[in-house]
């Protein structure tokens, strides 16, 4: 038979057939790039582009091997290119980061987040590819074997070998940790998944040894701390009421705002307090990291949530130090009780009581949010009728202020604003009544419990328009957090930070990562022991705030450099160091052996038993004393570091 007859043939079905995952591949990824582009303003870079198709085709023809019919297949790579691309473009365009996947931790979170769309966009589309994939699948025959080796040899090898798979992506499509997006045009959805996915599980390291751990806390705790204080009598009322998404929107200055969003008695007490600000390691969302921080004093510098994943142990947390020195702990929060895992985390970090949107009314609902002044009212209520002699130590997670920024009959648009960005006025107008209902809270605290502790801070910054448009528009910040400048970084982190130790009124701290906080409050109530919260006090010269592949590095309460990821600055250097002491204390106390207690207390106490302090007079004056002279600056630290051209080649 001639070359020429066989060419000429026409081609059966079953050879047809087999072009069908490439046809539907080169559309679907055509539709996807295009819809990104023009509705996200989100372009993959076109050479990048291909290698990012040829992974989603070599995918899809070893899917379509096991498929029985061509429409359950198309539509199966219809919804997932769909979840990969749009879902990717989406999250970049509020939170400036693609899908994860760390994400995966998150999906029940997202939600209820979404409310009942959240059961359309994501769980309706997992549950219809799951359908369609297992209801397509074909066993018999030459062509499912193959697949099914294909996607079985290509999980193992990732599984398997996830470190030279990494480093070997890493070397030919680049790695900027600190702008995930920039990764992403980079890469494109699937190359991006797939790097990510082999970093992620080549970073799951074991927990370290006994000598490890103690070698690190050794390091960590030779430190001096900046200031000590001396111990004082009975532990005072400690008053926490975190808020969500709260931040001064007057910064915001080309948006045109009729009137000051914030209450005018806050502006006064912020400024009798310097204008304290807390920096926080979250941006526009992951409200638990901001928890984690202060609830148990080491920095989070990674996308993933860790209230979801990283935290098993129980731990001498600041609730449980302060349950153990005589405190009545109670954290209140009217979202679902397990929302971010909090039900669990709570009781790691050692709380005695946990109220949660069960334990509420819903009496003054903005959208799907109780009112601050609701919650206040009810946590007081409850407090009354539970407390017994203990001092309390009560932590009031708002929820009234999470995006969509709703408003009610109750609480009407008071706030006009000329800027382009919707969610700029709408916010305006949630944090004018945000802050006023938190100083009524903060006046009657003060008037019937003067003597008490009341702490009031930000959780992250509210997310304003696609893409950061409210703060593009004024220039606070870049579209991209590989755009950012050190000022810039500065902005994003922080939130407004209120300390009022009783009689002395509000304590102009500067700026504090929200890891230390709980290090302060210690000091506030006289406890001089050593805790794990010590672990994260910094370098007397140097004010640290890790984040995702950034290290933001202060000097007289203003920025001074942005550490990346690999910079070889001096002062860089010994941030990583410092980092890299943390982040293995952190994973042989919260999911380890928690080793680095002995070096706390010895080495048969894992969570010690702290005696009670003799009942003094209800105020403690606690005096600030100098810390011992340490080394002293050496001038790297004025100089500061750029950021370098991203490794992509």
């Amino acid at each position: 038979m001639s070359a020429f007859t066989i060419l000429s043939r026409r081609p059966s079905w079953p050879t047809l057939r087999w072009l069908a995952p490439l046809v539907s591949t080169a559309l679907l990824y055509g539709l996807f790039y295009f819809l990104c582009w023009q509705f996200f303003e989100l372009k993959i870079v076109p050479r990048r582009a291909i290698s990012d198709f040829t992974l989603q085709l070599a995918m899809a023809y070893a899917l379509f091997a096991l498929a029985r019919r061509i429409w359950p297949f198309v539509l199966f790579q219809l919804l997932w290119l769909a979840a990969l691309y749009i879902g990717s473009a989406a999250k970049i365009a509020v939170l400036g980061r693609p899908i994860m996947p760390d994400d995966l931790d998150t999906i029940g979170a997202l939600v209820e987040i979404l409310g009942p769309a959240g059961w359309l966009v994501v769980v309706l589309p997992l549950v219809m590819m799951a359908g369609l994939l297992l209801g397509n699948l074909r066993v018999r025959g030459w062509a499912p074997r193959i697949g099914a080796a294909a996607l079985t040899l290509s999980a193992a090898g990732i599984i398997l070998t996830p470190g030279p798979l990494s480093h070997a992506l890493d070397r030919h499509f680049g790695n900027t940790e600190w702008d995930q997006r920039e990764n992403y045009v980079w890469r494109g959805a699937g190359l991006h998944l797939l790097q990510e996915t082999s970093r992620l599980l080549a970073n799951r390291l074991p927990p370290p040894s006994l000598s490890e751990a103690l070698a690190a806390a050794d390091r960590l705790l030779a430190r001096p701390r900046e200031a000590s204080l001396k111990l004082g009598g009975k532990p005072r009322n400690i008053h926490v009421l975190l808020q969500e998404s709260f931040w001064d929107p007057s910064l915001l200055a080309k948006a045109g705002l009729s009137e000051p969003p914030l209450d005018a008695r806050f502006m006064a007490l912020w400024e009798e307090g310097g204008k304290s600000w807390a920096l926080s390691p979250a941006f526009g969302g992951q409200t638990a990291n901001a928890e984690f921080e202060f609830l148990c004093g080491f920095p989070v510098h990674e996308n993933a949530v860790r209230f979801e994943r990283g935290f098993r142990n129980d731990l001498p947390c600041l609730p449980h130090v302060l349950d153990q020195f005589g405190y009545q702990t109670v954290a209140s929060h009217p979202n679902s009780a397990g929302f971010w895992n909090r039900t669990r985390a709570y009781g790691h970090a050692g709380f005695e009581t946990y109220w949660a949107m069960d334990d509420f009314e819903l009496d003054d609902l903005n959208g799907p949010f109780l009112a601050d002044r609701s919650l206040y009212r009810q946590v007081a209520a409850k407090l009354k009728a539970v407390t017994d002699e203990r001092p309390v130590f009560n932590y009031i997670l708002t929820f009234y202020g999470h995006w969509a920024y709703d408003m009610s009959e109750q609480r009407p648009a008071s706030i006009r604003a000329s800027s382009a960005v919707p969610d700029v006025a709408n916010y305006a107008n949630v944090v004018h009544y945000k802050s006023a209902e938190l100083m009524d809270e903060i006046e009657r605290l003060r008037a019937e419990d003067p003597d008490s502790i009341i702490i009031a801070f930000g959780d992250h910054l509210p997310s304003l328009g696609r893409n950061f448009a409210g703060y593009v528009e004024s220039g606070l910040l870049a579209s991209s957090f590989g755009d950012f400048t050190p000022a810039m970084y500065q902005t994003s982190v922080g939130t407004p930070l209120l300390v009022i130790d009783g009689r002395r009124g509000p304590l102009p701290l500067g700026r504090v990562p929200m890891f230390e906080l709980p290090r302060l409050v210690l000091d506030l109530i006289g406890y001089d022991r050593m805790t794990m919260m010590d672990f994260a006090t910094a370098p007397h010269d140097m004010l640290l705030r890790p984040l995702p592949g950034a290290t933001l590095s202060f000097v007289a309460g203003e920025i001074d450099r942005v550490c990346l990821a690999g910079a070889t600055d001096p002062a860089c250097e010994r941030a990583a160091a410092w980092v890299a002491d943390l982040d293995l204390l952190a994973r042989d106390l919260f999911t380890g052996d928690a080793h680095a207690l002995a070096a706390l207390h010895g080495p048969d106490l894992r969570i010690p038993a702290i005696p009670q302090p003799e009942a003094k007079p209800p105020y403690i004056e606690v005096e600030l004393q100098n810390a011992p002279a340490g080394a002293s600056n050496d001038g790297t630290i004025a100089t500061r570091s750029g950021a370098g051209a991203p490794p992509h080649p």
